[in-house]
Parts: C-alpha cells; sequence; structure tokens
C-alpha cells in the first residue's frame, strides 16, 4: 500500500483517507510528510491549501478522515472558514487547526466549535506525536466531542404528509448541502419511508434495538441502507402480530452511535403514541410538528406540545403547516390555526396535486419545476434547520442599516 502525498491545489480522491491535511507552506508539508512516513499511516493526502481546499476535497471523497488538520494561514475569517468546514465533515472527524499567533481567545472560540486541539508553527514531528495518538484514535485533549443533530418528526394525525416532508428535507440535506444524514422510520411493522424512496427494509432498526450491548459503528454502518452517497435508512418491517424483539430505552444507544457518525439523524414518529416516540422526544435536539388545517389537527397540535415540552430533555419544537389537499371551504385558515394553538407555524408547505404522489409511488425525488412550490418549502425548513437562514437575516438587517455595530 501507497501512502497519497498531493502537492496541487484541486486534487481529486476517492475511497476513505485516514489523515487529511491542508498547509500553507512547504515547510509544514515536509513535516507532515515526515510524520506519515514515520508512522506508516497507509491512507493519507497531505497538500498544500487552503481552507476551501479543504472543503472542496472532502465534498469528492466517499467518508470523512479520521483525522483533519488545517492551516489558518490567509483565513481573514477562521472562525467562520472552520464553521463551513464543519458542515462537509461528519461529527466524528477530529480537527486539529493551525496558526501562526499564540492566541488564548482563539484558541477557546475553536474549542468551541468543535475543533479538538490548536497548534502554533513552527510544526515539529514531537508536537504531532503528542498531539495526535494513532494507537488510540484520537487527539490527546480533553475536549467535548461534536456529535450530530437528532430531529424528530411527528404528525398530529395520520395523512399529514410526516414521511413525505421529512425524506425530502433528508434529500435536501445530503444532496444540496452535503450533510450526512441517516433516516430512522420508527414504525417497525414498516412504514412509507422504503417505499417512497424505491429501497427495501432490512429489518436493521429491530436488529441494532435488540443488540445495543455491542453497538458499535461499523456494526451500526452494516445494517443501514443507502440512498446514495449521503443519505442511509434504518427500518424494520415486521409481520403483523410479531412481539417486538428489544426492551424499552434501547434507542438512546442506536441514536449515540448515529451522531457519531452523521450530521443529522431524522426520525419518522409516524405513531403518536408508540412508545419509541416518547424515546425519540427524550433525546431530540428539535421536534417538527406537521400538522393540517383541521380542527382535529388543532387541537391534537396542543395536546403534543404539551407533551413534548413536559420531557426532560425539553426539544424545540416547531410547527409545520402542511396542505397534502386541494383547499376546500370550511379548512381553518393558518391566522386561525395559530390562534387556537397558540403558537407561530413556522413554515407552511403548499398543496402540489400531482408531481408529489408521481415522485412517490416511483421512488424519485418531486420534479423541479412541476413541484416548485413544495420544494421551496423544503428548502426554507432546511435553511431552518442548518441556520443558514439566520445568516440570511443578518446580511439582510446590515444591508438594510440595522444590524448591530
Amino acid at each position: 500500500m501507497s501512502t497519497e502525498f498531493s502537492f496541487r491545489k484541486g486534487t481529486t480522491a476517492t475511497g476513505i483517507v485516514d489523515f487529511i491535511a491542508f498547509v500553507a507552506d512547504r515547510d509544514t508539508e515536509q513535516v507532515l510528510k515526515h510524520y506519515v512516513l514515520e508512522h506508516a499511516i497507509t491512507h493519507a493526502h497531505v497538500a498544500i491549501g487552503s481552507i476551501d481546499d479543504a472543503i472542496a476535497y472532502l465534498l469528492k471523497i466517499e467518508r470523512s478522515p479520521l483525522f483533519l488538520l488545517v492551516d489558518l494561514h490567509g483565513s481573514t475569517m477562521p472562525l467562520s472558514d472552520l464553521g463551513r468546514l464543519a458542515e462537509v465533515c461528519e461529527p466524528s472527524v477530529q480537527v486539529v487547526a493551525l496558526g501562526e499567533r499564540n492566541d488564548v481567545g482563539l484558541f477557546r472560540s475553536l474549542l468551541k466549535l468543535g475543533v479538538r486541539d490548536y497548534l502554533v508553527k513552527p510544526l515539529t514531528v514531537e508536537l504531532l506525536n503528542r498531539t495526535v495518538s494513532l494507537a488510540d484514535g484520537k487527539i490527546n485533549t480533553v475536549v467535548q466531542s461534536r456529535a450530530g443533530k437528532t430531529i424528530v418528526l411527528v404528525g398530529t394525525r395520520g395523512g399529514v404528509g410526516v414521511t413525505t416532508i421529512g425524506l425530502n428535507l433528508a434529500r435536501h440535506l445530503s444532496e444540496d448541502t452535503h450533510r450526512r444524514v441517516a433516516y430512522v422510520d420508527l414504525n417497525v411493522y414498516g412504514g412509507a419511508a422504503n417505499n417512497m424512496l424505491g429501497i427495501q427494509s432490512n429489518n436493521g432498526l429491530t436488529d441494532v434495538l435488540q443488540n445495543v450491548h455491542r453497538l458499535d459503528p461499523q456494526y451500526v454502518e452494516r445494517t443501514l441502507v443507502a440512498k446514495g452517497n449521503r443519505l442511509f435508512v434504518l427500518s424494520s418491517e415486521l409481520d403483523y402480530g410479531t412481539p417486538r424483539p428489544f426492551q424499552a430505552g434501547a434507542l438512546k444507544r442506536v441514536l449515540e452511535v448515529l451522531r457519531d457518525s452523521f450530521h443529522y439523524v431524522m426520525l419518522d414518529a409516524g405513531n403518536r403514541a408508540d412508545p419509541l416516540t416518547g424515546e425519540a422526544f427524550d433525546h431530540a435536539s428539535r421536534v417538527f410538528l406537521v400538522a393540517d388545517r383541521t380542527v382535529h389537527s388543532s387541537r391534537e397540535t396542543l395536546r403534543l406540545l404539551r407533551y413534548i415540552e413536559s420531557r426532560d430533555a425539553d426539544p424545540s419544537a416547531s410547527v409545520l403547516l402542511n396542505n397534502p389537499n386541494a383547499a376546500t371551504a370550511g379548512k381553518v385558515q393558518a391566522a386561525d390555526f395559530m390562534t387556537i394553538v397558540g403558537r407561530t407555524v413556522r413554515h407552511e408547505v403548499p398543496y402540489e396535486p400531482k408531481a408529489i404522489s408521481i415522485a412517490e409511488n416511483l421512488g424519485e425525488a418531486p420534479d423541479e419545476k412541476t413541484a416548485s412550490g413544495f420544494n421551496q418549502a423544503i428548502v426554507s425548513i432546511a435553511s431552518d434547520l442548518t441556520g443558514q437562514h439566520k445568516v440570511a437575516e443578518r446580511s439582510l438587517l446590515q444591508k438594510l442599516g440595522l444590524g448591530r455595530h
């Protein structure tokens, strides 16, 4: 096996790389080259380049590396640049930043972003040996590990479009924002997610739930069904009447393992009364309640909000108002809905008469032109989830002269 060294910007790559470094100068590059050879790291990529080059490289490889070293030289906004880098890295990636100034304030800010350590040039092999423990597969510093977010989608009643919205949100996050997404259909007797994606269940969800005592990332990876390079599905399709082969509380460990490898773990909670749904709320960072314009849905929204907000985790809950059917007389108006539930509707998804049904039956994504309104709503929800809408709002305020100075 040969170690890969690249000294030109824009180098393409495929496969899995354990150690990746993008640095600004030849001296640092030579130190890294000696380090890689000294430790016989067989899957490494060392190159001259900036954080932008690192981002471009990471978007081309199948999996993020175990260790990533980036040089902050030339970066006028290092925290912003590292934030962009974090968006394309899996949560398990251990990032080391390299700089030229011994700045405690910068160091603390980097740690808050999830960077494991900050090294000041000149870099030496001895410094790398003290920082990186290849044998243990970790950076030798006590920093809280960055983990992915658990997102729960739950409907206020059947047929409001939870899976439709959830899967298209997962598609957008994985394909357009380059996040790694695990979609978990919590209906162990067979939800709609697999059919809508055109894939088959391997009963991976019940497999991991009944084997939580021996779970590790490799075990969980083998149970996932891939839909593209960044979207993976975990589901089951038990025969009706079959007892559940797992104990209460098992979901916690599964989510812990998934959050180490995915930016987002999306839980499709089809049955509000299912014990798994309650467990999902207990470990969620965000819950999206999908409702429609009916009195019953309004009432259930109130009940669910009280139930979710009473959980120990106290996840952030947002209401999505979907229009799965054509507008007819007698439907609750959006303003009246918000008055009833006492909560602002975070996003509203417009009715799409044909394109969504066709796409779901074919296991494909909705057509961009014929389902433009629906797709725009999904983009808006995704921007909300990733925080991009806040950036856009701040930018607009600054343009209007209303931002903070």
